[in-house]
Parts: structure tokens; C-alpha cells; sequence
């Protein structure tokens, strides 16, 4: 940690200094090395790297690199900077172009500095200008110019509007046993209409935290606001031993909103979560660049706001998982209820076996909010053809259940009292879920025209049952 010391003070030197409103829009640290030109040794060869690098350009015609010590590239050094060493001519580093569309009072602050003895200001310099909306190149208005001896500043320019920004560096250093830097390059602003995240606003809905060997984590969150939430003010964390927030990642650095009453499932890598999931909405993904690991027992699922303010909380263990599940391997934990406390035990449960054990980016199979009163079985049609026009090619069983936990069993028999197949046995409901028929057997061989009786059995874990029976017609085609 020592050596990146300076990096840290003379950013949180640039950090501190921004206007109190401000937040960052856009940033340059210089973090990975090597990238830039130096010479070769023959002195005339300039070599150059600039792979990986999309935020900045650099700019160096007719410049001479006598050797391998003569460069205009980032260095490792106090964390990482970018250096003009004995360069003959100026380089000019340019910005890529910033989206300030959305902020007002944009302010831009760079660290210029330089070593050694050097002083002569026609060979040893920098300046640094702006470009608002592909208008003139402006020098900044405080320390833009820098010339021969001035040890360390910090440039500033304040008080910008417009759509697009872009920030232009000219360097100079003749000087072999000199160095000019550029360093910490931040652009900040007010937002034109800020969005203020609360708590409550966004919830989490569902987690997935013992996945199946191979898959992935995911943790399911719901808009539960009538805002458009910016996701980059959204941060997924956890809590270690001393319930110390920990794996503190945003959700994403891109400008994308979390519409009003609307899910996102979060996860590392889509890979590990489609192939075992059934998936009604693929677009409702957000892979994240780093995701907190959860343990497969029990831990904290924490959302925070840009403040980096709690704005919902899940502790979770794997005993709120429906006991007649002993292994837990790819079962999610759903909400039940957006009303209720999310740390209410009650309020959780696993996801239903018709749904595939989860339901990562759609509503939850155990939504709760809005139950039906009493238990609602019902069945149709009267007949059905599955002949694939498109009309009556299907039964249905639907469930419209007044609590989740509830099992069933649902078998097929022909008139004569043989079973056909089972479309369900010991399977986990959700509050409301279909079931359907195709009219085939457990070979998958379509049946025979004629009277079927289809017996349900729901039953919860406290020993109630009920039972339902009906009949259905299958038929070559309906009119």
C-alpha cells in the first residue's frame, strides 16, 4: 500500500475540492501501465501500445524517440500516471468524448506536475484545454498553462453546459533526466434532474445462493417505485463477521434505467443461470463486472443507494427454504410480499417445482400480493384436440391459491381406470400456476380419441388435503 500513497492523497486532494453537489461523471487514474509510444533504440523506431485503451488517445506526429528511455506513456509509479520523458516535440492526449448531457456546472480538475531541473518553458510544459460540443479548444481558466519549474497543480476549469465534452493535454519535456505527468483526470457535475433513491424504493425479490455446480449466484431485485431509477446509483454488497458492509460493487457504469414496477435479475455471468432457469423475460439480465460471493448457508444481500445508503437488506438462511427440500442445490428463495418487511421469515419461500425452481427476471412463482381468498381449482377446456391449429390444443390446470406452500399430485387415467401419466408428484405450487396436458402418455405417445379423468390432490404440510376431480374429451379437431 505504501507506494500508491501520493495516488491516493492527490486524489482525494482533486476528490475533496469538487464542488459539494458534484459527483463524478467521468475519470482517467492511469491504472494500467505500458500504454503509449517509446523508443526503440535505433533512433528512429517509435513503438507504441495503446491495447485496452478506449477512454483517451494519444496524439505524437513527428515525434523522435532517440531510445528505450525516451517515452510519452503511463507508469506504474505512486499507482499509476501518465510521463513525458526526453520527448523532442509536444504529445497531445485527448479525452474520448464525454456525455454531459445529463448534468450542469461541469467542472474539470487534472493533476500537473513535473521533476527536475529543467526550466527552459519551450521544451518542458504542460497545457491543458476543453472542446464543449465540437466547439474551439479553450485552455482551462486556472493553472491551465504550466511551464519549466512548477513542481505540482492542479488545473481546473468550471462552470461548463452542453451535450459533449472533450479534454485535450499538450506535454512537452526535452529533458532526459526530467519528467512531466498527467495525473487523476476528473469531470464532475449536477445532475439537470436528479433521481433520489430511498429506501424501499428498489427491493430485493428473489435470491439465488446455492446454485448447482457450474451455475451461478443471481439476486433478483423489483423497482418498486413509479421512478426511473438510473442503475448506475446502485450498489450490491454483502457483510462480513463484524456485519461491516463488504464486496461493495456497482450494479453497472452504464447509463440504463430500472423501469417503474419491473424485475432485474443480477448476476456475474448469464452462463451459469440460463441453462437451468426458464426464461420469460432474457432481457430482464444485467451481468455485473464483479458480484459479491454469498455463502451457501446463510448471509447478508445488502442494496445500496449512490450515498451508498442501505436502501434494502436480506439476511438470509438456507432454513427458510420449504423443508421438504433436502438438498437446496439450484433452488431460489422467493419474496412473497412486497408489503411486507423484507426480513420478515414468513415473507420467504422457495420458488415452485412447476417453475423450475425459479423465476429470475419475471414475477415470482409464490407472489403473495394479491391472493385469492379461498383456493380456486379449475380446469378447461370440457374437450381438447392436439392437433396443433392452434385452437384447444391443450388442457389446462390452473391454481389460484390463497397461501404458497401448498404440494400436489395430478394424474391421468382413461375411462376404464388406467393410468396414462402424472403431471405432478410431490410437486411444489406456486400461488398461481398452470399445469397442462397435451394428451400424451409418459412415453410421450400421443392417446387414443376418447374420455380421460384427470384426480388432483393438493395438500399442505400441515397434513390438509383436498381433492378435485374432472373429465376431458380428446378429440381430432373442434370446430
Amino acid at each position: 500500500m505504501r507506494p500508491n500513497l501520493p495516488k491516493i492523497l492527490t486524489f482525494l486532494l482533486v476528490f475533496y475540492s469538487l464542488p459539494g453537489h458534484s459527483q463524478e461523471i467521468w475519470s482517467e487514474h492511469f491504472l494500467v501501465p505500458g500504454k503509449g509510444i517509446w523508443g526503440s533504440g535505433d533512433g528512429s523506431t517509435v513503438l507504441t501500445d495503446f491495447e485496452g485503451i478506449t477512454s483517451w488517445a494519444l496524439e505524437y506526429e513527428n515525434v523522435l524517440l532517440s531510445n528505450a528511455d525516451d517515452y510519452a506513456k503511463t507508469v506504474s509509479t505512486s499507482g499509476g500516471r501518465f510521463e513525458c520523458r526526453d520527448v523532442n516535440c509536444a504529445v497531445v492526449w485527448r479525452s474520448e468524448e464525454i456525455d454531459i448531457s445529463d448534468y450542469k456546472n461541469i467542472s474539470i480538475q487534472l493533476i500537473a506536475s513535473e521533476t527536475g531541473s529543467g526550466d527552459n518553458p519551450e521544451t518542458k510544459f504542460l497545457k491543458a484545454f476543453y472542446c464543449v460540443d465540437n466547439g474551439p479548444v479553450l485552455p482551462f481558466k486556472s493553472k491551465g498553462e504550466n511551464y519549466g519549474n512548477w513542481e505540482l497543480d492542479t488545473a481546473r476549469q468550471t462552470n461548463l453546459n452542453g451535450e459533449k465534452l472533450q479534454i485535450v493535454v499538450q506535454m512537452n519535456n526535452h529533458y532526459a533526466s526530467d519528467k512531466v505527468i498527467l495525473d487523476e483526470v476528473v469531470v464532475s457535475g449536477e445532475e439537470r434532474n436528479p433521481v433520489f433513491i430511498e429506501p424501499g424504493d428498489v427491493l430485493i425479490s428473489e435470491v439465488l445462493f446455492n446454485p448447482v455446480p457450474d451455475g451461478e449466484d443471481f439476486v433478483e431485485i423489483y423497482n418498486h417505485s413509479e421512478k426511473q431509477i438510473p442503475l448506475n446509483k446502485l450498489y450490491l454488497a454483502s457483510r462480513d463477521k463484524e456485519l461491516q458492509l463488504t464486496q461493495i460493487y456497482a450494479l453497472t457504469t452504464e447509463k440504463l434505467n430500472f423501469e417503474p414496477n419491473s424485475y432485474l435479475a443480477l448476476t456475474k455471468d448469464t452462463n451459469g443461470v440460463f441453462p437451468w432457469f426458464t426464461l420469460e423475460c432474457p432481457g430482464c439480465f444485467l451481468q455485473m463486472e464483479k458480484f459479491p460471493s454469498f455463502n451457501n448457508d446463510e448471509d447478508y444481500v445488502v442494496l445500496l443507494n449512490n450515498e451508498l445508503e442501505v436502501i434494502d437488506e436480506l439476511f438470509y438462511t438456507e432454513d427458510l427454504h420449504l423443508p421438504v427440500f433436502h438438498d437446496r442445490e439450484g433452488i431460489s428463495l422467493e419474496r412473497i410480499s412486497f408489503t411486507t418487511h423484507t426480513n420478515e421469515a414468513t415473507n420467504w419461500h422457495s420458488a415452485s417445482s412447476l417453475s423450475g425452481y425459479g423465476t429470475p427476471g419475471y414475477q415470482n412463482s409464490q407472489a403473495g400480493d394479491g391472493l385469492a381468498e379461498n383456493n380456486n381449482i379449475s380446469f378447461e377446456p370440457e374437450s381438447f384436440s392436439p392437433n396443433g391449429d392452434g385452437y384447444n390444443d391443450e388442457y389446462l390446470i390452473r391454481f389460484q391459491l390463497d397461501k404458497p406452500g401448498y404440494l400436489c399430485n395430478v394424474s391421468i387415467f382413461d375411462a376404464a381406470g388406467r393410468p396414462i401419466t402424472q403431471l405432478a408428484q410431490n410437486s411444489v405450487l406456486g400461488t398461481d400456476e398452470t399445469l397442462v396436458w397435451d394428451g400424451t402418455d409418459e412415453n410421450a405417445q400421443i392417446q387414443k380419441l376418447g374420455v380421460y379423468v384427470v384426480l388432483v390432490e393438493l395438500y399442505d404440510l400441515s397434513g390438509n388435503i383436498t381433492r378435485y376431480k374432472d373429465g376431458v374429451v380428446l378429440t381430432n379437431s373442434l370446430k
